[in-house]
Formats: C-alpha cells, structure tokens, sequence
C-alpha cells in the first residue's frame, strides 16, 4: 500500500519537521554519478539548510516518489540548475526533473549511434511507386521530344542508305531465291552485307525509305531507355533521367535515327550487352555471359563497333565489384573469352571475302590526308557539350559518391573503384576521336561519336544532377545547359541531314533518259540505282560510280583511273555522264573538260540543289542520238567505293 502524506499540510504554514511522519523511501540510484554524494533525499534527517529556510513545502496527496520529484526540483530552481520539463508519466518524473547533472548516465554497454559515412544515406531516400510513375512519365516525354526532333529532318536518300538498302534487296533476292550478285558487297562493306542491309530492306519493302528510317528511330528511341535504365542501376533515379534528356537531343542520337544505316542497330546491340552486364551484376550466377551474343552481332553489323566492345568487357567487372568483391574480377575474362570465340567462328565461316573488308575498312584503313585540327573542331562540334557534362559528373562522382547525404544511389564502392568506372565510361567518348586522329580522317566521324556518347552519356547525367544540386538548387544553370546540348544537337543535325543534295530531279532526268543496255557515269551512283531499280533500264550493273573504273578498249588494252574514264568518253560508253564536284572533284574537272571538247555529248541540264553551307550543281551530260556503242567497245565495271567516300 502506497504511503501518503496528510492532506491538511498548507504551503507557506510554518511546521516542524517533527509533524512529518517517518516513512519509508526508494532511494533514487545514482551510484557512479559524481554528484551521488551530494544529493540528499527528503527522509533523511539532514536536510540542505537552503531548503529548509527559502520554502517550507506542503505537499499534497502525493505519492513519496512524486513527493521527492518536486524537493529535488525545488531545490534546483534554487540552485538555478533546474529542468522543469513536464514529466510525462509518473514514473519517469523523478528523472526528468532531475538538474542535468544528476540525471542518470546511458549504460555502460549502451553505445551512442554511430554516424552514417559519407558513402550512406541518413535516411532511406529510395524512390517511391510515385516517384516512379512519374519518372517513367518524364522518361516518355524525352523519349516523344526525341522523336519529333528526327522526324522533322528530311531529304531524299543518302548516298549511304542507297548502297545498303539496294544491296539489302539483291541479298534477301540471293538468299530466298538462289539469284547470283552482281558484286561481291561483302568485300568491301564496314559490315555484314547479310545483317542490316538485310533486314532494311525489309522494311523498305514494307514502306520504302520512310519505314527504313522508322527503323532506325525505333532503335535509337530504344537505346535512350537502356541508356535510362542502365544509369538507374549505377547510380540512380535523377541521374538516369538527366542522362537520357542529354542523350536524347544530342547530334549523333537525332542524326542515326533518321538515317537508314547500320549504325543505329549496331548501337542498339552495344547498349543491349551493356545492360546486361549492368542488370547481372549482383548475380551470382554468370548471366553476364548473355551479353556475349549482342557485342558479338555489333561487332558484326558494323566492324568499327569492336573499338567498343572492351568498354562493355570492362564494366562487367565495375557493375559487380561493390557485389561481389574480388570474384567480379573473373567476369570481363570470361565474357571477353566468348565474345572472341564468337567473333573467331563467325570470321571462319564467313570467308576470305568478310576478312578482306574488316582489313580493308577497319583494322588496316587507309591513312586521310585530314588536319588534325580540322578532325578536332569537327569534335568540338559534335561532341563538346556531353562531354564537358560527363567530365563534371566524372570528377564530381570520384570526390564525392552522393549529391547530398540523404540521396538513395546504387552501392558506390570505395573511391578507386568510382574512379574506375568513371574512367571507363566517360574515357570512350574519345576512342572514335583518337582513332580517326590517328588516320587522319573525319570519314564518319558525326556517326561514331554516338558509339562513345552512348558510354559517357551516364556520367553526363552525373554532371547534370550535380550542376542542379540538391532540391533544385541551381536549376537555372541546369536548365541553360540542357537547352545548349538541345540547341546544339538540333542544329548539328540538322546541318548534316542537310549535307546532301536533293536527289528527285536527277532520279527524273535519268528515269527519262534510261534505255535498253545503257551505261550511266553517276556519282554517287547508288542514289539512282536505289530509286530506279524497279526500272529494267536502270539496274545496278548498267551504273559505274567517279570512284574508280577498270575500262577495256577497243585494241584489248585494260584501263584504269582517269585515263579509264576519258577513253570510255570518248568511245562513247556512257549515254549519260552526271557529277556535281562534291565527292571526286580533281576527276570531276576531269571530266567537264573531256565533255566539253566532244561534240558526241551535250549538257543536258544543271541542276542547282542547296545543301548546308551552299549550293550543290549536278552537271548531267547526254550523249546525243540514240545510237548505242557497241559491245566491243569496251566494257566498263561498277566498282567499290572508297571508304573515304562514306558520310
């Protein structure tokens, strides 16, 4: 039973402290505190002198805990030490009026938290089912603004897309119904003539070049998501999203989405064997292995693409290291090990022909006779934007993981291991620039710098959430230099989409001039032949491009080059004759004089067409009458292009 003081005590009587009654009390335990010694409980006798004469207490219905709470808190207003904080429960109310000093200390065994490090978030910062959708809503609107910046380009087929969705058609002839080649493409193609040129002219048959080009779009709009969610997974959800708006207006992105060629598949297989290194690296197992057959087809849909391949070696290591530690490291030995393996077999089935074209259009190219200033420039052009951005995010990620403290991000590792990944990532930007220094050429370049852009475009993301900060903070400066990267891609790409003449009138005049066993002088022959090849006047084997030509005379002698090219004028080989100095000018001016001093021919018309930095004239000779040479003239052969002569 609880013991309780006489409710007829009033405060500020006088009373002997005779007339308070004994009773028993729970001392308060405060063994070990440095002020044990000092602390004096009501029941005992000796009360603080202080006490007894400032204020003579009487308490009320209270219990003797509750009535030695309020003597000690008296006593601290005195002392002026006191915590007058309302208990908020009888049992704790001695304690939490206690004067700090005496307030019990924690535990001995009781460890105080400790501090998160700076590679941890204080709180759990993981994005929500909310925050999800709409970053998935963010997502679609990038991926609709990419779309429409492509589509709003248009020019009549590239020289390029001509040549492999032509060839595309007479492969897929070959293959379904046994008709022979005119020319052997796979000696000279940058990739398998049986792979992409096959599969556009699918679609080109399905819906001319406009479904070619759709192709091409899906595959880039297709590779921005990867691009998304393979950041996601190395860092987290801000940065993906900054890396897919960057990505998405960059040059090389709207560019090879509209242009019917092999490079949009073959960055869509790089960035398909890049998430799968990415999304397998907490495995255990080895489902990184998966990403050997995509690199392998890359590397086979365009040969240049192999200059890539490490990079997604490379990271299958980096993505699985804060996973698994020092057993990531066997990951880039095995999966580099399939992928050659792959490549081997496929180099031994395909022939002396497939070897021929990787020496002669990649591993062994012909040096250019390009400045490297001029090669550097056309850098600054393309490129400089997103990599100045993914320069920021690399140097920013290797000092510090995390944009604040409480940002949920993917496991960032130590510091060499971030220094790493960011090496890796944003170093292959420049492996296209460095390589085509080396040779001296600018051939391809605006193409390639998609390949490297493609692998720096997550730590471009990096930098641009860390230009905004946390909370938006510098979202102004964010925002100025997201609309440089979009000016600077639209207008980029849209200067090369318009790079090339409008071809219609040409195709018109030669649609006229086509007759029976013709033989046309074209360059860029491959424009017409793609237009006209329903046309049995105008097939492939009746076309000879300025490149080069191997012409036999009238006495058996073999021509080539320039003297080729004036002996098969003169002979009168050619019923029509038509360039425009853009891709041979030294041959063209050539021609123009051999044509001018032959009365056989006539120009027929020049044809003015504006291009990006001028104008472009397609000067189009016919030879008059109708009489054609004869067969023992001479005979003139359609040859390969020049690498050089590729965009």
């Amino acid at each position: 039973m609880i013991d309780r003081v006489r409710p007829s005590l009033q405060l500020g009587k006088p009373r002997d402290p005779a007339d308070i009654p004994e009773r028993s009390q729970s001392p308060i335990n405060l063994a070990g505190h440095p002020d044990a010694d000092t602390v004096m409980l009501p029941a005992q006798k000796d009360k603080p002198a202080e006490l007894q004469s400032a204020v003579d207490v009487t308490i009320p219905d209270w219990s003797a805990d509750e009535a030695t709470a309020a003597l000690l808190a008296a006593e601290a207003l005195l002392s002026g030490a006191g915590n007058l904080t309302r208990p908020r429960s009888r049992t704790g109310m001695m304690i939490s009026l206690l004067p700090p000093s005496l307030r019990a200390e924690p535990e001995p065994d009781a460890r105080p938290a400790e501090a998160p490090t700076p590679d941890e978030p204080t709180t759990d910062d993981r994005p929500g089912p909310r925050r999800t959708r709409v970053s998935r809503l963010v997502l679609l609107a990038l991926l609709v603004g990419q779309a429409m910046l492509t589509l709003r380009m248009h020019n009549t087929a590239f020289e390029d897309e001509a040549l492999y969705l032509y060839s595309g058609h007479l492969e897929l002839a070959h293959l379904l119904h046994g008709t022979p080649l005119f020319e052997n493409f796979a000696s000279y193609f940058s990739g398998a003539p049986v792979l992409y040129p096959v599969l556009a002219a699918v679609f080109d048959s399905i819906g001319g070049l406009a479904a070619a080009r759709a192709l091409s779009l899906a595959e880039m709009l297709s590779v921005t998501a990867l691009l998304y969610s393979i950041t996601r997974m190395l860092f987290n959800e801000r940065n993906a999203l900054c890396a897919a708006a960057i990505f998405a207006v960059s040059e090389a992105t709207l560019f090879l989405g509209h242009l019917a060629t092999y490079d949009a598949t073959s960055v869509l297989l790089l960035a398909v064997a890049t998430w799968i290194v990415v999304r397998t690296a907490p495995w255990r197992h080895p489902g990184y292995l998966l990403a050997a057959l995509p690199a392998a087809l890359a590397v086979a849909t365009k040969y240049a693409s192999l200059l890539f391949v490490p990079t997604v070696v490379v990271l299958s290591a980096l993505a699985a290291y804060p996973y698994r530690g020092k057993r990531a490291l066997i990951r880039p030995v095995a999966l580099g090990a399939v992928i050659a393996g792959l490549l081997a077999c496929a180099l031994y089935v395909a022939g002396s022909s497939y070897r021929a074209a990787i020496s002669f259009t990649t591993t062994h190219r012909a040096q250019g006779g390009t400045p490297a200033s001029v090669i550097a420039l056309d850098c600054l052009r393309w490129g400089a934007v997103p990599f100045a951005v993914a320069l920021i995010g690399a140097i920013a990620y290797v000092w510090r993981a995390r944009t604040d403290k409480r940002e949920h991000i993917a496991p960032p590792g130590g510091r060499l291991r971030r220094a790493a990944l960011s090496t890796a990532l944003a170093g292959t930007a420049l492996l296209a620039p460095a390589y085509q220094l080396h040779l001296h050429t600018d051939v391809s370049l605006q193409k390639h710098i998609g390949f490297g852009l493609l692998f720096a475009a997550p730590m471009a993301g990096t930098g641009l959430a860390r230009i905004v900060g946390d909370h938006f903070r510098r979202a102004q400066i964010g925002i100025l230099v997201w609309g440089l990267a979009l000016t600077s891609g639209m207008t980029q790409a849209g200067d090369l989409f318009q790079g090339w003449p409008d071809s219609q009138f040409l195709v018109r005049k030669l649609a006229a001039e086509a007759r029976p066993g013709a033989h046309y002088l074209i360059e860029a022959a491959e424009v017409p032949i793609y237009y006209l090849r329903n046309d049995p006047n105008a097939q492939p084997g009746q076309f000879t491009t300025t490149y080069n030509i191997t012409y036999v005379g009238s006495h058996g002698q073999v021509l080539t080059g320039q003297a080729g090219f004036v002996a098969a004028i003169r002979a009168g080989y050619f019923r029509v004759v038509a360039y425009n100095y853009a891709s041979t000018p030294a041959l063209d001016s050539v021609l123009a004089r051999t044509l001018e001093s032959d009365p056989s021919y006539v120009l027929a018309e020049a044809i003015p067409e504006p291009i990006s930095g001028g104008t472009l004239t397609y000067y189009i000779w016919v030879k008059k009458g109708s009489k054609l040479p004869a067969s023992d003239l001479g005979r003139g052969t359609r040859s390969a292009p020049s690498p050089s002569a590729s965009p």
